[in-house]
């Protein structure tokens, strides 16, 4: 009489397999969530009214190309200020306008002031308060009917 004894042995590979399938459906649900709760500020909220006044921009863009004296955006890191500087030509001239700064990563932080200029053509804007790091400063101004535009990109250590 002859008995045999069963192997219990059982191979490991349907458990990897399985385990592996497991922690790939793990993996992309977890990028789905990060996914979902990132915010997305490249758009505006407004962005087909900004669409259709694009070629009032370009008009804004190209009426600036064509003055003689450009306006200086100056970044003073240890003032922590930041210098909108108009040439002499605008002195006795009612220049008005509005400052617009534009933070790529978060559209929170966004926010405009009114341009306002001092005797010597110049506006001095504290940047104590706004985070550290990239803006993007827009001006836009209107003299004597005429509106112009100019951008520059500045980063606040």
């Amino acid at each position: 009489m002859e008995t045999k004894l069963q192997n219990n042995y059982s191979s490991w590979w349907p458990k990897a397999i399985i385990g592996t399938f497991v922690f790939f459906a793990l993996f992309i649900g977890n990028m789905v969530r990060q996914a979902m709760k990132s915010d997305v500020d490249l758009v505006s909220k407004d962005y087909y009214k900004q669409e259709i006044a694009y070629q009032q921009h370009i008009n804004q863009v190209t009426a600036t190309q064509k003055i003689s004296d450009q306006i200086f955006i100056n970044q003073a890191d240890a003032a922590e200020q930041l210098s909108l500087v108009f040439p002499s030509q605008y002195a006795g001239q009612k220049v008005t306008g509005q400052v617009h700064f534009f933070r790529p990563s978060d559209a929170k932080l966004d926010f405009e002031m009114p341009l306002n200029l001092n005797s010597d053509q110049q506006q001095h804007i504290h940047t104590n308060v706004m985070v550290k790091g990239l803006w993007r400063v827009q001006l836009n101004w209107n003299v004597a009917g005429t509106e112009y535009f100019i951008q520059k990109d500045i980063t606040l250590r």
